[in-house]
């Protein structure tokens, strides 16, 4: 369920619980309560009125002591009350019984005593020779507005006590829900928050384990991703820095052993240990060759250190890619003829109009070149080069005649420090894993793309835009 279902549904059923609470709390209160107003409803007359009747009845009011029948109504619970022509003669009425006495004014009295029930109170009077004598049941006084004292006391109560109970239980059942509401939320952020936590500790292997279906589940599930391409990247840079750092040791122990001829060369020559021209000259061109080594691993080192910056400036000019292959195949000619390899150069439009920096894109052809001489193992090998013009781009194929490369490791062959074969020579500093990735870096700085397949030998296809003429 939905994370708003449950709150929607979580206020209703607290505000439904409560009433019906509410209304259970005040039926089971009433219900308790309403003997008491039920026989304070009920009219019922005192059980002395019979006795004060006769007493009222006697009364001669030509020779009657009022105090004296006072005490005697007293004794019966009553008070006494007596008007003649209009004036109050004799009173021993407490002052809340006056509004009384006044809503009984029209009450039409016998000249014997007449009891009567009014609001609750028991009444005995009667009226002669111009007296109207009352007398009143002391043992339930009425409020200023006639109400019965006791009735209203008790719905008072019946109504406090429903009040503070229906709050108190209220309040429970908020508190019930809104906890439950609470951990059904907190459960899902509570197992975040621990995610979080092991992913600073460097635990990357444990997942979120949250079984919901409300808006915090693809949360999890994200964050589970998350954690996964994290220790994915972990891996794959785990591997990136043993690479790194096996070809730095690889280049640095590469420069040692050309360093230490070209130092064992000079050294014989300063030493005069050769005295004769020719092994003056054959030193120095033996000297000079292991420099040249030592030129083209810092060649590659000054690359690494670009593509690891990121920082590889192009300086395009305006070129013909067919011409610009043509001149890179006739000065690689002769060194290639050494190894027992040629070059061939298929021009297939006659424009092939491009901007690109000439020397980044001669050691694109370089690394080309040296790629399939170290690794397309085959005699007599032969490189072809060709170039087309098509739909607003310029394409290059090179391609050799070589063994190629297993089909589940072309899409590797371009990361950075990748090698498919482990074991094979690094002859001439090669196996770095560098040569590739530099191609594929310095094409996509031009805007192109780089892709390989297998077709008699390996074929790597670059495409670059075609250069629009003014």
């Amino acid at each position: 369920m939905k994370m708003k279902n449950k709150i929607l549904l979580s206020g209703f059923l607290m505000t439904l619980v409560s009433l019906i609470a509410l209304l259970v709390i005040s039926s089971f209160v009433i219900r308790s309560f309403s003997g008491k107003i039920s026989d304070a409803a009920i009219p019922k007359l005192d059980r002395n009125v019979f006795a004060v009747e006769d007493i009222i009845t006697n009364i001669d009011v030509n020779d009657s002591n009022w105090n004296e029948i006072a005490r005697d109504l007293a004794s019966d619970g009553y008070h006494l009350y007596v008007i003649h022509e209009g004036a109050v003669t004799f009173s021993n009425l407490d002052p809340p019984s006056k509004h009384f006495i006044n809503s009984i004014q029209n009450v039409n009295w016998m000249e014997t005593g007449r009891s009567c029930y009014v609001t609750g109170i028991t009444v005995v009077g009667k009226e002669t020779e111009g007296y109207r004598i009352i007398a009143v049941n002391s043992g339930a006084q009425t409020n200023g507005n006639g109400m019965h004292e006791n009735q209203f006391e008790i719905v008072l109560n019946a109504f406090i006590v429903i009040g503070l109970i229906s709050i108190a239980t209220i309040l429970l059942i908020s508190q019930f829900f809104t906890n439950r509401l609470v951990k059904r939320i907190m459960r899902p952020i509570s197992a975040l928050t621990e995610g979080a936590k092991r992913i600073v500790q460097g635990n990357l292997s444990e997942p979120v384990i949250y079984d919901g279906k409300d808006e915090l589940a693809p949360v999890c599930s994200t964050f589970n991703q998350m954690q996964s391409h994290l220790q994915k990247e972990r891996e794959r840079n785990a591997v990136y820095e043993k690479a790194r750092t096996e070809m730095i040791a690889g280049i640095s122990h590469d420069l040692r052993t050309p360093l230490t001829s070209v130092k064992g060369y000079i050294k014989g020559l300063r030493d005069g240990i050769v005295n004769t021209p020719e092994k003056q000259d054959q030193y120095l061109t033996i000297a000079y060759n292991k420099a040249t080594e030592m030129d083209v691993l810092l060649q590659k080192l000054f690359y690494f250190s670009k593509l690891e910056t990121g920082d590889l400036p192009l300086f395009l000019e305006d070129e013909d890619l067919g011409d610009f292959v043509r001149k890179f195949a006739m000065q690689s000619k002769d060194e290639l003829a050494q190894v027992n390899a040629k070059i061939i150069v298929d021009s297939k439009s006659n424009e092939n109009p491009v901007k690109i920096d000439t020397e980044q894109m001669h050691r694109v052809l370089v690394n080309l070149t040296d790629n399939a001489l170290k690794y397309a193992a085959g005699d007599g090998l032969a490189l072809t080069v060709s170039v087309w013009n098509e739909e607003g781009q310029v394409h290059l194929s090179f391609a050799d005649n070589g063994k190629g490369v297993p089909e589940e490791q072309l899409a590797n062959l371009f990361m950075q420090f990748w090698r498919g074969d482990e074991s094979r020579s690094k002859k001439d500093g090669g196996g770095s894993g560098l040569g590739l990735n530099i191609v594929k870096y310095i094409v996509e700085a031009h805007g192109g793309s780089v892709s390989a397949r297998n077709e008699k030998g390996l074929t790597v296809d670059l495409l670059l835009p075609a250069r629009k003429e003014a």
